[in-house]
């Protein structure tokens, strides 16, 4: 089972379309004071709008209620708009 990212409001990201996450895996990464979208790019270029659904392909951050074996045990998360996992919880 995988993560469903909910939303994103990442607007500067390559992979942002309308506040929704167009990559189709997301690492969440960064530090255990500011878990972070590994994913996150900011370039002169979009990925085109698609009707598949981004998840969370893994978690780095261990310490996190939801992570499990590498993986995002939550039922979706959100994104903030500094590419924040809004939803990561210390155990």
């Amino acid at each position: 089972m995988t993560s469903a990212v909910r939303s994103c409001a990442t607007t500067a990201c390559s992979f942002n379309a309308e506040h929704n996450c167009n990559a189709l895996a997301i690492t969440v990464a960064g530090s255990e004071s500011q878990p972070t979208c590994g994913t996150f790019v900011q370039l002169d270029a979009r990925r085109p709008v698609t009707s598949e659904a981004s998840s969370v392909g893994a978690c780095h951050r261990l310490e996190c209620t939801f992570n499990s074996d590498l993986m995002c045990s939550a039922e979706g998360i959100e994104v903030t708009d500094t590419a924040t996992c809004a939803t990561y919880t210390v155990a």
